[in-house]
């Protein structure tokens, strides 16, 4: 039976068996590779069904992650027309699954090398909706989904959160204002925010096309790292002891060449310029914060901890700060 109509099949009867993700197992790993109508019918299969048995989650994650990520050049890199049809494929109806679609966005997200900067929004707008559209209380495991997707390698903050997310976390903080929410949600919320004030971006992956032509440089049989490390050292060796040795010392080599030390050196000056203006609270982030903290006129148990939290990490501060310190931290 096809892909297409054992979809319809499960669809018509609403539930996904055990059985089934057999099934769908052989027909979209049966040629390896995922293709974009496997992956449309996945979609399909998890809006149109009410009941599916758990293997079903592994199997909707597993493939779609696989696709988004590992089968375009460079694998691991999520390209934009990707991260377009996945927004549009998750907004068609509009509502978003928390176990399948979300799930998906902030894992590919962990995995890909590097993904468009509308897809690290978009999950953040996800998992914030999420919360309120439901039972808006904020639970141990959304805090912990928040923590995986803003300090993903690819998500909204790499290695700083931005001012856009600490926007994002204060909307959610002020919209789950007496809730119930779990006690990890305010260590949580203090040291994203105070991160986004304090804290600075460091080295990130190369584009996708930079990428792309150090790869063809590796794969080059002409031009590439195993014919420039033969010029300079002698061809490949047929033996296996020798040709283990020869790998070895080319991969060596390799690292010592002019285009692996500028990637290295790129990645040692961009850490530095984070690790030095990293510093305390200028002007312009003491005025953001105390205009954010008093937007809605009230200040909440989390806010007092996050100016609490400040006044620790950055003891030495602009000024304009101190009269809310002295306030919500007394």
């Amino acid at each position: 039976m096809g892909l297409i109509d054992l979809s319809n099949q499960i669809i018509g009867r609403g539930e996904v068996t055990s059985a089934d993700i057999l099934a769908l197992r052989r027909s979209i790993f049966g040629e390896i590779t995922v293709t974009r109508e496997e992956a449309e019918a996945l979609f399909l299969i998890d809006e149109g069904t009410e009941r599916r048995v758990a293997e079903w989650r592994d199997l909707f994650l597993e493939a779609l992650t696989d696709w988004l990520i590992r089968q375009q050049e460079p694998r691991g890199y999520v390209t934009d027309e990707q991260a377009q049809w996945l927004i549009a494929r998750i907004e068609a109806d509009q509502r978003a699954r928390d176990g399948t679609e979300i799930e998906l966005v902030v894992r590919v997200l962990e995995q890909a090398d590097a993904a468009p900067a509308a897809l690290a929004a978009f999950g953040l707008q996800l998992v914030t909706r999420s919360v309120v559209e439901n039972d808006g209380v904020i639970s141990a495991a959304e805090v912990e989904r928040l923590r995986r997707l803003m300090f993903a390698p690819t998500g909204p903050g790499r290695m700083a959160i931005s001012r856009e997310e600490a926007e994002a976390l204060f909307d959610l903080n002020d919209a789950t204002r007496g809730a119930a929410n779990d006690s990890s949600w305010t260590d949580f919320f203090m040291r994203a925010v105070a991160n986004a004030v304090t804290a600075a971006a460091g080295w990130a992956p190369p584009g996708r096309e930079e990428a792309l032509r150090r790869e063809r440089w590796l794969a080059d049989p002409e031009d590439g790292i195993a014919e420039a490390f033969a010029r300079e050292h002698g061809p490949l060796p047929t033996g296996r002891l020798g040709l283990s040795t020869w790998l070895a010392q080319a991969f060596a080599w390799a690292m010592r060449t002019p285009s692996a030390d500028r990637v290295y050196t790129e990645r040692v000056e961009a850490n530095a310029h984070g690790a030095s203006t990293a510093a305390p609270l200028d002007a312009a982030e003491a005025r953001w914060l105390i205009d954010r903290i008093g937007r809605d006129g009230d200040f909440d148990d989390n806010e007092r901890a996050l100016i609490a939290f400040l006044r620790e990490l950055a003891p030495s501060t602009d000024e304009a700060l101190q009269p809310l310190i002295d306030r919500l931290a007394a």
